[in-house]
């Protein structure tokens, strides 16, 4: 089959291989070989030329068909026939290569995650970085096209966006954030309410439902995802974006949110059996300690005692 497809293709197909070939494309055994073939010749040919020209393969065939049946009078009923059988090889060809071809210039779909205790940083096809916090996963085209260029996020990261004519957006958890070029950290993990945090530029951030709302350096927005509503404040915006350094800042925040941090940070289950401590404040400067370490740090402020099982990486947290 590879040869009879080769010398097709190359003119050098004699009258019995021309036969040969229309025998072979006859059982249906040898389609699977045929594409792949087919497949083969494409990837060469679509390096040499920007879009596929089918017309020479046509007339091609029309020309070997013709070459065949010359001077072979009142048989035009086997002309006919050789001509169905050449319309039914054209089709495959026009498929495969219509699939090659739009596959070639199709962007491909990226996807990189974090797993718990891990962080990582990457650039995108725009040339943004990315810091992507740990429990996370982001969702990107190998190369941005159209009318923006849009990423989908789960759990937390910062951009550092090339400012660019083209739209940079980003959908995390209900919340669309859209930005020319500017520097901002996200968090959009589940079940937890989605936040903006920006440190120069301007986003405009949006839910559905919900005119967009611009956002200030120096500010965060919080979206409320039952109430659909937006609540701005001016923050310190190193302690949201501290963690690309290794570092965990608290400012009078309540444990329950705390726990949820380091439980991601350190990838430990974490159980606090007296609920009444959740709504105790934690104001900590975490930096490259254990986990037994952050905890000592927490009884000096606040009236509790742990346990912690390092094979289970199982902690729990009650009141002294």
């Amino acid at each position: 089959m590879k040869n009879y497809f080769k010398n097709f293709l190359q003119n050098k197909a004699t009258k019995e291989d021309f036969v040969s070939f229309l025998k072979l494309m006859k059982d249906s055994d040898n389609e699977e070989l045929l594409t792949a073939e087919m497949k083969e010749h494409w990837e060469t040919t679509i390096n040499e030329q920007a879009a596929p020209n089918l017309e020479p393969t046509l007339h091609e065939i029309h020309y070997k068909i013709n070459r065949l049946e010359k001077g072979r009078s009142g048989r035009l009923r086997m002309l006919n026939i050789v001509t169905r059988v050449a319309a039914i090889l054209l089709i495959p060809v026009l498929i495969a290569s219509a699939y090659l071809f739009f596959n070639q210039s199709r962007a491909v779909e990226q996807f990189i995650s974090t797993p718990l205790a891990s962080q990582t940083s990457f650039q995108l096809p725009d040339g943004t970085k990315v810091w992507l916090n740990a429990g996370s996963s982001l969702n990107f085209p190998s190369k941005f096209s159209g009318k923006e260029r849009k990423v989908e996020l789960v759990g937390e990261a910062y951009f550092d966006v090339v400012k660019s004519s083209t739209p940079f957006v980003i959908q995390a958890n209900q919340l669309h954030v859209q930005v020319l070029g500017t520097a901002f950290n996200v968090m959009a993990y589940e079940n937890e309410q989605p936040a903006v945090t920006l440190d120069r530029g301007s986003v405009a951030i949006s839910t559905e439902g919900m005119a967009k709302q611009m956002l200030k350096p120096g500010f965060q927005a919080v979206l409320d995802t039952l109430n659909k509503q937006v609540s701005v404040t001016k923050v310190e915006t190193d302690l949201f974006s501290c963690w690309r350094d290794h570092r965990m800042v608290f400012r009078n925040e309540p444990l329950k949110q705390v726990v949820e941090k380091l439980e991601r940070w350190y990838n430990v289950d974490i159980d606090v059996v007296d609920s009444s401590l959740l709504a105790n404040e934690v104001t900590a400067n975490i930096e490259y300690e254990s986990i037994q370490e952050v905890l000592d740090l927490m009884r000096l402020t606040m009236p509790i005692e742990y346990s912690y099982d390092k094979e289970t990486r199982k902690l729990i947290i009650r009141k002294h």
